[in-house]
């Protein structure tokens, strides 16, 4: 099962991120005025810290739901180049298209977008399971714009949940479904 090296990597940075002290968590956040005044690093890094234990253990979660669905389907620098590309090109819409979100901090972003890809990829190898994946992230990311966040949620995680992020990072992964598209897919 060599598929799983990337996210048990992804999980145990997350996990070891947590263990800094606050201030140099704090000077990782995505923290939007310090980005921009050119700390332009926060782009990448807020999105593998965490408020507390419960936000990194759903996060987690979300991690191994992805690699059971679609794990198989990318080698440990495949896993990385999208999740890479994911938490900046999330972090990069968050900046441009929600001046109200002043900081964040979690996987779920990403996560969203690792959904879409991976839903891109079964429906490109002719799983049929990944149009219904698509509409469930749609249909859920659009619940949340309209209904907003979770109260039970950010009560455990003790933060407000940035749903913003969620549709930022189904956003961020539209052109891997175009990219594929063009191929006949």
């Amino acid at each position: 099962m060599p598929y799983l090296a990337g996210p048990v990597s992804l999980i145990l940075l997350a996990a070891l991120l947590m263990l800094l002290p606050a201030h140099y968590a704090e000077l990782l956040q995505y923290h939007r005025g310090a980005i921009l005044h050119g700390q332009l690093w926060r782009l990448l890094s807020g999105d593998f810290l965490h408020t507390n234990a419960w936000h990194l253990a759903m996060n987690c979660g979300g991690v191994v739901a992805i690699a059971w669905l679609h794990g198989r389907y990318y080698d440990f620098f495949g896993w990385w180049l999208r999740v890479l590309y994911l938490a900046l090109a999330s972090s990069v819409i968050l900046l441009l298209a929600f001046p109200d979100l002043h900081w964040y901090l979690g996987l779920s972003g990403l996560l969203h977008g690792l959904i879409v890809i991976g839903a891109g990829e079964d429906i490109r190898r002719g799983e049929k399971t990944g149009y219904l994946l698509l509409l469930g992230v749609a249909a859920k990311v659009i619940w949340e714009q309209w209904h907003g966040p979770s109260a039970q949620i950010a009560a455990l995680i003790d933060a407000p949940v940035a749903t913003q992020a969620h549709l930022a990072g189904a956003v961020a992964a539209l052109p891997w479904l175009l990219h594929w598209k063009k191929q006949g897919a």
